[in-house]
Formats: structure tokens, C-alpha cells, sequence
């Protein structure tokens, strides 16, 4: 998933790295991502960007405090029946930063998709 979240609200969150650490290893937690590795930065005067190696691939963040804005990619070699976990994660990230506005994109990759891509907007 590719996630752009914008018109962020809680924009302490988006300057804390600590607190960027703790969404995403709430995010691996609750879907057992294992975590193989993790590479983090905080930028002067503001802004962090973090990404994790995962076993089923990785998820990358970077924060734009001035500009209230967030881009994350959680990439899964995982197959869902369905975009639903996703969808949750989604949801999830709105409701953590307070996004009046965000743009999520589901790319199918790998054999079986074929070049299908399917988006979904709240």
C-alpha cells in the first residue's frame, strides 16, 4: 500500500520519531510483520523518515511537518483474500495523525498480478 496523508492535525506526531517508531511497531505487532531491521533519521530543524526491513518485505515513512503531510509504502509479500487488512491500516493512520485527507493505492505485484492495480478512497 501506498499511502499519502495529508492536512495532517496531530503534527507533534509528525516531528516525533519516537512516536513514528511506536505507530509502526504497533502497525508490525498487530499484523506479525517481522521486523528484521530498522534505519531511522531525524532531520533539522524538523521532519524524520524511518524504514523497517521486514522477512515480507518493508515499510518506509517520511514525515513533512511543514507541510502537514506524511508518505508511507508498506510492501508485503503477504496474500490477503482481500484489500480489507489494508483498508484497516488505512483507517487506522487517518484516525492516528488526524488526516483530513490522504491517498491510499493498492499495486498488486509479483506473477498473479499481472499489471492489476486496485485503489480504494474514503
Amino acid at each position: 500500500m501506498i499511502c499519502d496523508l495529508q492536512q495532517i492535525q496531530n503534527k507533534r506526531l509528525l516531528n516525533s520519531l519516537a512516536g513514528i517508531e511506536a505507530v509502526v511497531d504497533d502497525l508490525c505487532h498487530k499484523y506479525d510483520f517481522t521486523v528484521l531491521g530498522k534505519l531511522t533519521h531525524l532531520f533539522t530543524p524538523q521532519g524524520c523518515s524511518l524504514v523497517y526491513l521486514l522477512s515480507e518485505s518493508h515499510i518506509s515513512v517520511h514525515t513533512f511537518p511543514e507541510k502537514n503531510y506524511l508518505a508511507m509504502d508498506i510492501y508485503t509479500c503477504r496474500e490477503y483474500p482481500d484489500n480489507a487488512v489494508y483498508e484497516h491500516i488505512y483507517d487506522h493512520l487517518v484516525r492516528i495523525f488526524d488526516a483530513e485527507h490522504g491517498t491510499p493505492l493498492i499495486v498488486d505485484r509479483g506473477e498473479s498480478a499481472s499489471a492489476r492495480r486496485s485503489a480504494f478512497i474514503q
